[in-house]
């Protein structure tokens, strides 16, 4: 099922959301959109067959909002990753403004404000920026400064980190749409896939200092999924493959026609220490705080090298480096006091979204004001 009011024709952006129950949330993101002071845009979303009942609420809301949009109901339960290219087909703007239903715009001027962004930088293919908490404000700086990075494949395997959450990332929307694949359905980081392989083919990367998004709306009396599920008990020690095993061999696979053999195992080492350095601790304290040490075990065990770079074809020397790093890092992240790493974590934040844009040149073309 589709519907659709296209009042603005050929829009700047498309505001892509994939959308599943949250709809009291959707709405009230929508609320914001509808009160932007840049109105050329429209919004696409892709509705995963949500069981929530509340399909009418939100397309009535839709049709008296005076909102360009378009909303489709699929066929089948496509979970995430479906579900965002689902949401990216249905753009005809210029550039698809990925956006989260539980998520919504900093300000009402924050489309205004990212056009001329956009616009003085001569139109880049991906841009990245910051996101703020909606309950208390704080701001998340995954971007330290406004610049214009480049492109090329050791662009997209030094900052693909940067677009793990999803609002605020935008990307060119033919170029987007030129790249459609399922091949990593169920790693939940589609979008990664996409810029990652955008950037690497030659598209210009623009990180820009500006907070565009307010992260997790609340509504009184109503929640969203989470992570955090009821602690197990008993927890078994099993191998719990999650789906940021797959975040890298999905880089690897969107750089790879682009990468020239003598460099490739560069690269590839690039992402994975990235990940072993800095996303995969993260999450091995984590889920000893929210579930068990037993549990953590098994997620360790989930991101053992069969499932991650032991099939990329790595020489030697690269693979037993990478098998040291995860040994480290899997003892680490088993042996820290959770207290301890609680501690560090705004210096190791600091530290990784710095470390690796450094091995890059990087020109800084334009400072904007935040707000």
């Amino acid at each position: 099922m589709e519907i659709s009011a296209r009042i603005t024709t050929n829009p700047f952006f498309s505001i892509c959301i994939p959308q599943y129950n949250r709809t009291s949330f959707l709405i009230e993101a929508c609320k914001v959109l509808a009160v932007q002071t840049f109105k050329d845009f429209e919004v696409c979303i892709s509705d995963d067959r949500s069981t929530d009942g509340r399909e009418d609420d939100l397309i009535n809301y839709l049709r008296s909002s005076g909102l360009s949009f378009v909303y489709k109901k699929q066929e089948i339960n496509l979970r995430y990753d479906g579900n965002i290219r689902g949401s990216i087909t249905l753009a005809q703007g210029r550039y698809c403004f990925l956006h989260g239903n539980d998520d919504c715009l900093a300000s009402d001027t924050t489309l205004a404000d990212l056009f001329e962004v956009i616009k003085a930088n001569n139109f880049p293919a991906v841009i990245t920026s910051n996101f703020e908490d909606w309950e208390t404000g704080s701001l998340h700086r995954r971007i330290r400064a406004t610049q214009l990075i480049g492109h090329g494949p050791e662009v997209a395997a030094t900052h693909f980190r940067n677009v793990a959450f999803v609002t605020g990332v935008l990307i060119n929307c033919e170029q987007a749409q030129a790249c459609v694949t399922d091949r990593w359905d169920g790693s939940e980081m589609y979008q990664m896939y996409v810029t990652s392989r955008i950037i690497a083919s030659g598209g210009n990367l623009l990180e820009l200092d500006k907070s565009v998004a307010r992260k997790d709306i609340q509504i009184p009396g109503e929640f969203v999924d989470s992570y955090c599920k009821p602690r197990l008990n008993p927890c078994p020690i099993v191998e719990r493959k999650l789906p940021m095993a797959q975040i890298g061999p999905l880089v690897a696979d969107a750089i790879s026609p682009y990468t020239r053999d003598y460099c490739r195992n560069k690269l590839i080492e690039k992402i994975f220490l990235q990940l072993y350095l800095f996303t995969y601790p993260f999450w091995f304290v984590e889920y000893r705080r929210i579930q068990s040490w037993k549990y953590s075990l098994g997620v360790c065990w989930g991101l053992k090298p069969q499932n991650t770079f032991l099939n990329l074809g790595l020489g030697f020397v690269s693979k037993m480096k990478l098998y040291l790093v995860y040994a480290i890092v899997c003892a680490v992240g088993l042996a820290v006091p959770i207290r301890i790493f609680n501690s560090i974590i705004p210096l190791a934040y600091r530290i990784s979204k710095s470390l690796f844009s450094r091995l890059i040149p990087a020109r800084i073309i334009s400072q904007v004001t935040q707000g």
